[in-house]
């Protein structure tokens, strides 16, 4: 998973990132709003968090504008203003949620827990494909009935492949969903992760599929 993070406060900022690191969540960080159109032009992103007072825009014209163009992403607004109007205008105009600062970083990941989970339960909670089950809240993998153990980047790419359900994904778009702009990634990573993912696939009836000049895909033994 991959969220993007628009807040001016360095402290504040990376006590988020760290945060959301360990949920295994990764993070791009900006301290103005001028980059918020081009990051999320250029990404995949999860989550949103967004703060309200940036030193060269306004959150809530930053929300509105990515709204109106049809911006789905869950928005988490953070911000010192704190009065009922405030909240009020930020829910009004397409924020799934509010929190005022000072907060505590355990409210802060339970609010992005919720608002993922919620997310994840306006599509099937368990998504089972052959031998593989995957559970989209608790985000944990059983293959066989046995837990799946695999690295954080290993499961963020299986994440996304059994999501797919058999359908095709790009080295671009995975990339795009588990790198932020400052990791140094390229096809060879996507591909090394696909070998580790392959090989702890090896005992069951799932597999990793290339699809020469496409990408790649789970497919089920019954399914070749």
């Amino acid at each position: 998973m991959r969220a993007l993070v628009i807040e001016d406060n360095c402290d504040i900022a990376e006590c988020i990132v760290e945060s959301l690191k360990d949920m295994e969540i990764t993070s791009d960080w900006f301290k103005e709003g001028a980059y918020f159109d081009s990051a999320v032009a250029a990404g995949e992103f999860d989550i949103i968090i967004l703060d309200i007072n940036l030193p060269d825009a306004c959150g809530f014209s930053i929300l509105k504008k990515f709204r109106n163009a049809g911006g789905k992403t869950p928005v988490l607004i953070i911000s010192a203003r704190i009065t009922v109007s405030d909240r009020v205008m930020g829910l009004d105009i397409g924020a799934d949620d509010y929190l005022v600062k000072p907060f505590a970083l355990n409210e802060f990941e339970a609010r992005v827990r919720a608002l993922l989970r919620r997310e994840s339960q306006n599509k099937c909670e368990v998504i089972e494909f052959g031998d593989l089950n995957y559970n989209q809240n608790t985000r944990e993998f059983l293959l066989k009935g046995v837990a799946f153990n695999s690295s954080p980047r290993e499961r963020a790419v299986l994440e996304l492949l059994i999501q797919k359900k058999g359908d095709v994904m790009s080295k671009e778009s995975i990339a795009n969903h588990i790198f932020n702009f400052d990791d140094l990634a390229d096809a060879s990573a996507i591909e090394i992760y696909i070998h580790r993912i392959r090989k702890k696939l090896a005992s069951s009836n799932v597999s990793v599929a290339t699809k020469r000049g496409l990408g790649y895909a789970l497919q089920k033994s019954d399914d070749v």
